[in-house]
């Protein structure tokens, strides 16, 4: 009989920041799930909250940050009411994180080797013979040239991408249930990127663990994920199938991404941009935060924020697409 519990489910999040002259809000009523082996992507411009959601999700937000209110479940039991010493057993062990910047998440002064043993030591009581093999091993299932020798050596020692092989092998070395992707190719050449996203989607395949990946990249996302979000001044505006909503994009912010994406523009022509920018915390405008950027908003988008509205397999926040949803409600049952 399956299991219909989602390994993790986010509801209603809301995180804040506390400034002076008032509480910043940066996320808002973030609800999603993740299930056991899937992959869902988390898309939008650099200011949309989604690397927020992803450290909020084991509660590393710096303060003044904080969860103002919200659930984060994993498998029934709520993350964010849990005490520091009980989230220490699940950050990377059941849940584990990549970084962008594999030198900032790499101690300068110890071996590679140090730090992998470290992490095992910290969650397992075993020797340090026995999680040095470990170690060894999940570097050979990074493919690794010639394992033994980069468990002694320095991070500064190792190419970028090796670094970044290496960070994924330190997430796999707990045998985690979910891995969360922040950007994980971004300081990397283009190339390497496409290693390393393969690497990563053959070993959440092979080890059937859910990845949550973060990214500004649409490309990624079509190749990676089954489901995805896009977040657009720290709310989803649209979730559904990864493959329905780029064949078939609902709301006009999505809409925007998927046209300003090179492929989509004639050769020699100048590419797409979404016109402005993503609002600030400290501006984020009533209504729809998208509108003052959108050809469609209208009055009702300027005052009031949309519900969420089922197209095919997709849930949009949009009054664009919920107006053409009725009127062809209404013209079915005119003809019917």
């Amino acid at each position: 009989m399956k299991n219909d519990t989602p390994l993790l489910e986010v509801k209603n999040l809301d995180v804040r920041f506390a400034v002076r002259g008032g509480d910043l809000t940066a996320l808002r009523g973030i609800s999603f799930s993740l299930d056991k082996g899937e992959r869902l992507g988390l898309v939008g411009e650099s200011g949309a909250g989604k690397s927020v959601a992803a450290f909020s999700i084991l509660n590393l937000i710096a303060r003044p940050g904080y969860i103002a209110g919200g659930q984060i479940l994993l498998e029934g039991k709520d993350l964010a009411a849990m005490s520091e010493r009980e989230l220490r057993k699940i950050r990377g062990n059941r849940i584990a994180m990549i970084f962008q910047d594999p030198m900032m998440t790499l101690n300068p002064v110890l071996t590679i080797g140090t730090q992998m043993v470290e992490a095992i030591k910290a969650h397992r009581r075993i020797s340090t013979k026995a999680a040095r093999d470990i170690a060894l091993d999940k570097l050979r299932k990074v493919q690794i040239p010639s394992p033994e020798k980069r468990l002694d050596q320095y991070p500064h020692e190792l190419s970028g991408g090796m670094r970044q092989r290496v960070i994924i092998a330190i997430a796999l070395l707990l045998d985690p249930e979910i891995i969360v992707a922040d950007e994980p190719t971004t300081a990397l050449d283009v190339t390497i990127q496409a290693e390393i996203m393969a690497l990563l989607l053959d070993l959440c395949e092979q080890e059937n663990v859910a990845l949550m990946l973060i990214t500004h990249d649409l490309g990624v996302v079509s190749q990676v994920t089954q489901r995805m979000l896009v977040m657009y001044s720290g709310r989803i505006i649209e979730q559904g199938p990864t493959r329905e909503i780029i064949n078939d994009a609902q709301h006009p912010y999505t809409q925007g991404l998927i046209n300003a994406l090179p492929q989509m523009g004639e050769p020699g022509a100048r590419l797409f941009q979404i016109p402005g920018s993503m609002p600030s915390l400290k501006n984020v405008p009533t209504g729809c935060p998208f509108h003052p950027r959108c050809d469609f908003a209208t009055d009702q988008c300027r005052q009031t924020m949309p519900e969420y509205v089922r197209s095919g397999n997709v849930d949009v926040a949009c009054y664009e697409v919920s107006n053409l949803i009725e009127q062809e409600k209404r013209m079915q049952e005119a003809g019917s």
